[in-house]
């Protein structure tokens, strides 16, 4: 909880949980977690986002996209979040048995209610954000993106060329992951951490890409702060961008 108070008073206003963010045995969950932090922080208001639709049970994760459990996911939500509006709600997952028209318009009718404020999409294609903008107004998209995974550049493009924010998950590779060989160079070179590096990437990866940082410790989110200040320079950035294959340059 400490670490969540530690960065809204260091200026971070989006917080990102989902209900499929508990570990197997925890009694609390990861949206009860974030009030209780919450109701404790000082510094402005956070804005909070969670997910429906997916969800643990054990070691399984299963996936539904129907409206009504949809609803039933984001009415759970706000009681355990005890907020009067979800700032951002995302269809977490896809599902394959419902259409997906049908889930993005559960969420507009959601935002009509006024149970949330913003519609968003996880782990989405550049066609399927097509076909969910044509029902509803979609202000959000959360993809991986890393350097390690540097997929996502194409669909975090397209939400640049649309208006729609980009939130990068796993920015740093995802738990366990070890930094790209050429970034340690990098890093060690200018004197910052490898974090640093990769999360400067992300910011000419796309036009307004935002790390979505899993930060356990106060440490963690000193140091991810101190990234927005980083410029990379000319010769740096091209030497990362030799170190993988980007699915769109880094300028256009």
């Amino acid at each position: 909880m400490e670490t969540i108070r530690d960065a809204v008073k260091r200026g971070i206003r989006l917080i990102d949980t989902a209900r499929a963010y508990t570990r197997p045995g925890e009694e609390s969950t990861a949206e009860a977690l974030v009030a209780r932090a919450l109701r404790g922080a000082s510094g402005p208001d956070a804005l909070v986002a969670t997910k429906g639709g997916h969800w643990r049970e054990g070691d399984q994760f299963p996936v539904d996209g129907r409206p009504a459990t949809l609803r039933a996911h984001c009415e759970a939500s706000l009681r355990i979040l005890d907020r009067d509006q979800i700032d951002l709600f995302y269809l977490h997952h896809v599902d394959p048995r419902v259409p997906l028209e049908e889930s993005v318009a559960a969420l507009s009718e959601m935002r009509r209610a006024g149970l949330i404020r913003h519609v968003g999409l996880s782990n989405v294609t550049v066609d399927q954000l097509d076909r969910a903008s044509r029902v509803a107004k979609i202000s959000a998209v959360q993809n991986r993106l890393s350097l390690g995974h540097p997929d996502g550049v194409e669909i975090a493009w397209d939400c640049a060329r649309r208006g729609v924010v980009f939130m990068a998950y796993s920015p740093l590779g995802g738990a366990g992951a070890k930094p790209p060989q050429t970034v340690s160079g990098i890093a060690a070179r200018i004197g910052v951490s490898t974090a640093q590096v990769q999360l400067a990437w992300l910011r000419v990866a796309a036009p307004g890409v935002v790390p979505i940082i899993g930060a356990t410790r106060s440490a963690t989110v000193l140091d991810s702060v101190r990234a927005s200040e980083l410029e990379l320079s000319r010769a740096d950035l091209a030497e990362l961008a030799r170190s993988v294959h980007h699915a769109k340059p880094l300028t256009e």
